[in-house]
């Protein structure tokens, strides 16, 4: 769900053609237009393409298409924004890495050009699975057929092998949130359970009852911190063909267990599917065929997943709150709309929940 555009565009657009025009060598006649909200573009952070024209020194007209992300302040869904960090890791993973991460090609600090702290891109061509509505519900995913749907769906798990197959100490990230399964769950459940009012105020009993189970069943130390997306789901890439062209949103990225990005990826979909009561689409993998396909690619062996998607089930259901309310206040929806996303979350949560009390044991990563 995007971040809807409140700011004015033409002024927004003046702004960034001075800005732009102070940056470009021998630049003259900067202009920037076509501002408008990328389709399947996150709540985190206000993204805008824009597309940036000039004439060079010889002469000659110049354009670019570019995306604009922009620190989150209106619609802050958590409490510390981390995108001095997002900025700095995208620019890593282009540079380092094999995935494909968009180049950021400019970084502003300074909150006096647009408001807020922003980045500009590049802009990658391409079709993302759409959250709204459900890529299981409609749209180009549902329209392929089941074998193309499972090749979609193989090459987003193995986007998230190649991301934990990297070394991060290699890759100098220290700057993230770092620590084995042990410390980053003690990190995660302290600042949800600290910051618990902010994402629901209304305090969701399924979410309290849901941080209690997380506290008393915390799996042991279940090998070494690997980069995790922390977004990670179809929704975050861009599609030329059935082959990811690039990986978005790293504002919730840190090290951690990679059980914590399956679960997340797995949750996600089926939040998207049962979640909204639809069927989940013919041809995508299943909980058991990912798990097989990732071990295949990583060589190791996820453990205490189920323990990780209770632990996803309850993010989800907090931050749907957070973006329930954000919604509200900020008058993003007429008055009167009915916003099923934050109850969809909590019924799927106390599922999800009722699952892993039932189960015989909650060690086990099947």
């Amino acid at each position: 769900m995007p971040v809807p555009l409140h700011r004015d565009a033409r002024a927004t657009a003046e702004r960034l053609a001075v800005w732009f025009g102070a940056r470009l060598a021998d630049a003259t006649d900067v202009v920037v237009s076509g501002l408008d909200v990328p389709t399947g573009a996150g709540f985190t952070n206000e993204t805008l393409m824009i597309r940036l024209t000039w004439w060079d020194a010889q002469g000659a007209a110049r354009t670019h298409a570019l995306i604009l992300r922009m620190a989150p302040t209106r619609y802050q869904v958590h409490p510390d924004s981390r995108f001095a960090a997002q900025v700095r890791l995208q620019r890593i993973l282009a540079a380092d890495t094999d995935l494909p991460v968009p180049p950021v090609l400019w970084h502003e600090e300074d909150p006096s050009v647009l408001g807020a702290p922003f980045m500009i891109m590049e802009r990658v061509d391409g079709r993302i699975p759409a959250d709204v509505p459900s890529y299981h519900r409609s749209g180009w995913v549902a329209g392929l057929a089941p074998s193309k749907r499972r090749a979609l769906w193989l090459a987003g798990t193995d986007i998230l092998a190649r991301l934990h197959a990297l070394d991060a100490a290699v890759l100098g990230l220290d700057f993230l949130p770092a620590g084995g399964s042990r410390s980053y769950l003690l990190r995660q459940l302290n600042h949800y359970e600290s910051h618990f009012t902010f994402y629901a105020p209304h305090e969701p009993p399924a979410a309290r009852h849901a941080l209690a189970w997380l506290h008393a069943h915390q799996p042991p130390e279940s090998g070494p911190a690997r980069l995790l997306w922390g977004d990670a789901r179809l929704g975050n890439l861009i599609f030329r063909g059935l082959s990811p062209a690039a990986v978005l949103d790293w504002d919730m990225a840190e090290t951690g267990p990679p059980e914590s990005d399956v679960a997340w990826f797995l949750h996600l979909d089926r939040h998207l599917s049962e979640g909204i009561g639809v069927p989940r689409l013919a041809g995508l993998p299943g909980r058991a065929e990912t798990i097989r396909h990732y071990e295949g690619r990583t060589g190791t062996r996820l453990r205490h997943l189920d323990y990780y998607e209770v632990f996803a089930a309850f993010r989800f259901c907090l931050i749907t709150a957070r973006v329930t309310a954000l919604l509200g206040t900020h008058g993003s929806l007429p008055p009167g709309t009915d916003v099923p996303l934050h109850r969809n979350a909590t019924r799927l949560l106390e599922k999800v929940l009722d699952e892993r009390t039932q189960a015989p044991s909650t060690a086990s990563a099947r």
